[in-house]
């Protein structure tokens, strides 16, 4: 039983990291906001960015690539599952304009949390028209 100390020990560590940044970057629509801004005026302007601004439009490209892999393993089990339905061949960058758009177009929504925002801005660019949501039983 080799295996059982090494994953207590895996465990152990990944409980030790502190919150990521990772977490701050799709907190809310507002931080959403600013790191999308960080990447478009720097293409815009064809300036470099900071470490930092560096460091937060990856995390964010990265988090986008996997909203986007885990809504298709999504749909591929359950056509009805997202409000959404999103091309193959989407990149991150796609979706990064489909949220600037939705975040410039609804400004009242900042406050809402990243995901929440995503959501919605994917439904509203690609909606699903199987979708079916569930709704609680009470």
């Amino acid at each position: 039983m080799k295996t059982a100390p090494a994953l207590l020990f895996a465990a152990a560590l990944l409980l030790a990291i502190p919150r990521s940044h990772a977490e701050e970057v799709w907190a809310s629509g507002n931080t959403l906001a600013q790191v999308i801004a960080y990447d478009l005026q720097a293409h815009a302007k064809n300036q470099p960015l900071t470490a930092y601004q560096t460091n937060a439009v990856c995390l964010l490209m990265g988090y986008f690539r996997g909203f986007a892999e885990s809504a298709a393993v999504a749909s591929h089990f359950d056509a009805t599952a997202m409000p959404f339905f999103l091309p193959d061949s989407i990149t991150g960058e796609q979706i990064e304009q489909v949220v600037y758009k939705f975040i410039s177009d609804n400004p009242d929504k900042l406050g809402e949390p990243g995901d929440a925002i995503m959501v919605a801005a994917l439904a509203t660019e690609y909606p699903n028209p199987s979708f079916s949501p569930i709704t609680p039983k009470k």
